[in-house]
């Protein structure tokens, strides 16, 4: 967001997300599965009344770039093309925007010192429901990921009170009368443990000086499973910046929700009644822990997962585990262990198996999920081929591929059924296990 606007408020930004899927690296690159990064679109009121304000943010992970050694430094350049689709799918505004970043070293340009590239674009737009489809392009490799949102567009100005859409923060700090916050690009709220805050704006020309607020936490199906006390604020301003804390609550299960903001008409008891409300907000959330910067939404699977790193002996011990704490704290030691880097925030063991099960799921899936396949377990333990081969099917229709590493060593998988379910057929067996290199 275009924090210049802000009155008495200094604002130093700093970024905080979730690191989700991470892949393998090579020489001057760290190259993804799908080239990862992050999106939040907020709408706020314009300049205008005709057009409402919308900032796009973007956050890019250094790992998930591809750089290039240009003398004794490291250069990656990537464009984001953004595209605001109205509810006919008609383009109705385009933006492209290009970024260079240089690392200082191999290091950094690795993501090993957790470093990002932080971008806010602003589109004003009128009133309606859109699709704001975000397009990543690595130009190194010409490498491509889009994510998109939809979002309904308000023309503030038709309401005598409203508020803005929600922007999430990890923390807030007074320093000298001045606040410093740390926005949160991420809808996955799981891991902050000391809870979170919610930034937004009210608009106000009802001619009243407070309000009260409430957030309420829902399912999918608009279920109330939180609901906050009321909170009074000021509101006397045409726009107001407001903040509400929320507290981490380890009742809630693992899964996808909707943060709601009410603002309602100021009344001196606790009775929240929908004939109070004066303007609501609303966002997804996302409850997921992670572990290691990864997204384990499913431990015992993550556990099972195990079975072409570690002996059947780790396996059983870390699922002998009495409690789900108990089990994650031993699944967390058993990587600690083939650490390449012990003394960095970053596990690049524990990132490049995962995000080759990952790979594996979706590349090879056929009777069974992809990490089950005899593909798969080959792309676990080995990584990607250096050369594939594809035959034919002959008279009895039968499929072949072949798969040849940088050492010479080759698999070769047949398609009997005709259906893709392709099994190792030459070695007939594979003793090795996964070792990160």
């Amino acid at each position: 967001m275009n924090y210049s606007e802000m009155k008495n408020i200094l604002i130093y930004i700093t970024l905080l997300f979730i690191y989700q899927s991470i892949v393998n690296a090579q020489d001057t690159k760290s190259t993804n599965s799908e080239l990862q990064f992050y999106l939040d679109v907020i709408c706020f009121k314009g300049e205008t009344d005709t057009a409402a304000r919308v900032d796009i943010f973007t956050v890019v992970p250094y790992q998930s770039l591809n750089f290039i050694k240009i003398d004794e430094k490291y250069m990656s350049q990537y464009d984001i093309v953004i595209k605001a689709l109205d509810s006919n799918k008609n383009v109705k505004e385009e933006k492209r925007i290009h970024r260079t970043i240089k690392a200082e070293d191999y290091s950094t340009a690795q993501g090993g010192t957790g470093k990002f590239d932080f971008s806010q674009q602003i589109l004003n737009l009128p009133k309606g429901n859109y699709e704001f489809k975000v397009l990543l392009i690595d130009n190194n490799v010409n490498e491509t990921n889009e994510k998109s949102r939809t979002l309904s567009v308000l023309n503030f100005s038709d309401y005598p009170f409203s508020i803005s859409g929600i922007l999430l923060l990890s923390s807030i700090e007074e320093q000298s009368g001045k606040y410093k916050i740390t926005p949160y690009i991420s809808d996955n709220v799981g891991d902050l443990k000391e809870g979170f805050f919610t930034f937004f704006e009210s608009y106000n020309k009802s001619g009243s000086d407070s309000a009260d607020f409430i957030y309420q936490i829902t399912d999918k199906d608009g279920k109330v499973l939180i609901q906050s006390p009321k909170t009074r604020k000021y509101v006397g301003k045409s726009k107001t910046q407001l903040y509400l804390k929320i507290p981490n609550n380890e009742s809630i299960s693992q899964g996808t929700y909707n943060l709601r903001i009410i603002a309602m008409k100021p009344m001196n008891d606790t009775i929240v009644k929908s004939e109070y409300y004066l303007a609501a907000a609303e966002r997804s959330l996302g409850f997921f822990r992670t572990m290691l910067g990864f997204n384990i939404a499913d431990l015992n699977k993550a556990v099972k997962q195990l079975r072409y790193v570690a002996q059947p002996d780790d396996i059983d011990f870390i699922d002998s585990a009495q409690t789900m704490d108990e089990k994650q704290r031993r699944f967390k030691e058993f990587w600690d262990k083939l650490d390449p880097t012990p003394n960095t925030e970053r596990n690049e063991a524990f990132e490049e198996y995962y995000s080759r099960v990952d790979y594996a799921n979706k590349e090879f899936k056929s009777y069974n999920e992809g990490w089950l396949t005899d593909m798969g377990m080959v792309y676990i333990i080995f990584g990607k081929p250096f050369q594939i081969e594809h035959s034919t099917p002959g008279t009895i229709g039968r499929k072949y591929e072949r798969w040849t590493y940088l050492n010479n060593r080759q698999f070769s998988f047949v398609d009997n059924t005709g259906f893709g379910d392709f099994r190792l057929y030459y070695p007939p067996t594979v003793t090795e296990r996964y070792k990160y290199k």
